[in-house]
């Protein structure tokens, strides 16, 4: 069974640039327009030194997300041993090519060199890429089994120092809000700060992952979009959350695609517990971001 939790190794082999959750034991969750036929699949990919790996984040089955099979919980009446030879006979076959996307855009290709038997549970592949998009650290991208998933122009860079400056003002603002310490916000650790297009209106999104440390080792953990309100910007997301070791987590970008065609991308997160990992989908509904899907990943 996977843990709840994999914080600490999570961080620990974290990348370094810069909710509704699913529901029902399959977990499958409407995705908006998306009325492909076809199975699709969606995988997140990162780079540790000189490695390229890639995880699956969800399956799109006729317009609805469906969870990896990477645990029990994750298929209803069926086996997950069976299911799961099955997604990695398919999607981990060596020689299986993939289109990449970088900041919701075509960025080069993936290839499967082989599966990796997992530690605990879960679904990872060592993969070659051919790519100029420069992974490592914070930055990953995302691999697609569609042929049309991810067409739009790609949209992602590093901030200016104005945007990561009205970024971090806003930040400290939100851990004073939810009750850190005003000594620790002074503290407070950029995880991750990435400039986007979100909803192709020509105008600069931000999305970041802040931290703050306690001298008891609590981990405060804050992950935010802020969008444009003329020439500064707002708030329009806030996920906080308070833990120490076994109930520390945070988010961290992985990347952005329009899953649905609708022109207004989807926003990929991985979630780091102590001793496991997910992934969750943002959608912006009626003006509001809203966590539309939460699975993969994996743990012990």
């Amino acid at each position: 069974m996977k843990s709840p939790n994999r914080y600490l190794a999570a961080l620990v082999l974290c990348l370094t640039f810069s909710a509704l959750p699913a529901t029902g034991s399959r977990a499958q969750t409407k995705a908006p327009r998306a009325g492909a036929s076809k199975e699709a699949v969606v995988f997140a990919v990162r780079k540790y030194d000189a490695a390229v790996q890639m995880e699956p984040v969800v399956i799109i089955k006729r317009g609805v997300f469906v969870k990896p099979p990477v645990d029990e919980g994750d298929v209803a009446g069926g086996d997950i041993e069976a299911q799961s030879k099955r997604f990695i006979n398919e999607y981990f076959r060596a020689g299986r090519k993939y289109r990449l996307l970088f900041g919701g855009g075509e960025a080069g290709s993936v290839t499967v060199q082989k599966y990796l038997e997992p530690g605990c549970t879960g679904m990872n592949a060592e993969v070659t890429a051919e790519t100029q998009a420069r992974l490592g650290g914070e930055v990953q991208a995302l691999a697609v089994s569609s042929e049309t998933m991810g067409r739009g122009t790609s949209s992602r860079r590093a901030p200016t120092e104005a945007e990561r400056s009205a970024a971090l003002e806003l930040a400290r603002g939100a851990f004073a809000r939810n009750g850190v310490p005003a000594a620790l916000v002074r503290k407070m650790e950029t995880l991750n700060l990435t400039a986007s297009d979100l909803e192709r209106d020509g105008k600069t999104d931000l999305i970041g992952s802040f931290r703050v440390v306690g001298p008891d080792y609590t981990n405060y953990a804050l992950f935010m979009f802020f969008e444009p309100a003329g020439d500064k910007f707002k708030p329009a997301l806030t996920w906080y959350h308070k833990g120490a070791e076994a109930t520390a987590a945070d988010r961290r970008l992985v990347d952005q695609i329009d899953l649905d065609g609708d022109g207004v991308a989807e926003v990929i997160t991985e979630g780091h517990y102590y001793e496991s990992n997910d992934y969750i989908i943002y959608k912006k509904q009626q003006g509001r971001w809203r966590s539309v899907y939460q699975g993969g990943g994996g743990g012990c």
